[in-house]
């Protein structure tokens, strides 16, 4: 029996390549023989779904990857895609809501696919409120919604940041991993793109550069209005999603780097 299209086994010899992973090995992961996973990449062999989930959790797909793997396969997905407004995720959503508060007064932000801001705290609003120049919400412009375009975009706040060329060259190669990672979703890769076509980007952007000064962390400084503010982050997961929205959804949260910074929301 052969496979309606060579779909699936298309899909499985990519990802087993950018895994870096062998037939051999994957076979060894998943307790069969190398010629069965031949099989199935030769379109000889029509695979379970249990095979096909193993497969992904062998090779340590994303949730949404697994999905369509499973519907290359002919397969329904196996994992939702929920809002967090859903009843059942309600627990995940107070818990994201304490996350945000326990880092008042300093920024943090929820971020979902593709960097879409979901949701801010207090300090993140007094932060986007200075480099906006707005005072109500409802009057960001539609750029900041998504962290990272605001940052990038030529009416975003990059002309604030004082060390933008090392900042931009460090968001770039993340969001390449980010990329790669996760087998080249569109989306994604539209958003590199973009934010490479825009001026005063760093062509050189994909080799580490030594920096000028021996620091920790790499930080993000911006100055604007006299107020000079230094800033280190972390980024923050959920442990064990079950749901792809879950495992794409970012905790970043935003530290001072030095005294000035701190007393500046301390004081807001």
């Amino acid at each position: 029996m052969t496979l309606p299209s060579d779909d699936f086994p298309r899909q499985l010899k990519g990802w087993r390549a950018k895994c870096g992973v062998s037939q051999l090995e994957l076979s060894l992961r998943r307790d069969v023989s190398q010629k069965h996973i031949s099989f199935l990449e030769l379109a000889r062999t029509t695979p379970s779904r249990g095979m096909v989930m193993q497969i992904g959790e062998a090779l340590d797909l994303p949730l949404r990857d697994r999905n369509t793997l499973l519907l290359a396969a002919g397969f329904a997905p196996a994992y939702k895609e929920s809002a967090l407004s859903e009843p059942e995720l309600t627990a995940v959503d107070q818990a994201l809501t304490m996350m945000l508060d326990q880092q008042e007064p300093f920024p943090a932000f929820v971020v979902g696919k593709n960097f879409d801001i979901l949701r801010a705290n207090r300090g993140a609003m007094a932060l986007a409120a200075l480099l906006f120049d707005v005072t109500d919400p409802a009057g960001m412009p539609d750029m900041s919604g998504a962290l990272i375009r605001g940052l990038f975009h030529p009416d975003g706040f990059r002309r604030y940041i004082t060390n933008w060329e090392e900042v931009a060259s460090y968001v770039l190669r993340q969001l390449q991993s980010e990329v790669l990672a996760h087998g080249s979703p569109p989306e994604l890769v539209a958003l590199l793109e973009e934010l490479e076509s825009y001026d005063g980007v760093p062509e050189d952007w994909k080799r580490p550069q030594p920096l000028d000064r021996q620091t920790p962390v790499l930080t993000l400084d911006i100055e604007k209005d006299g107020v000079t503010l230094s800033f280190f982050t972390t980024v923050a997961t959920l442990g064990t999603p079950l749901d792809v929205a879950l495992q794409e959804i970012k905790i970043e949260s935003y530290f001072p780097a030095d005294d000035a910074t701190r007393r500046f929301f301390m004081d807001s």
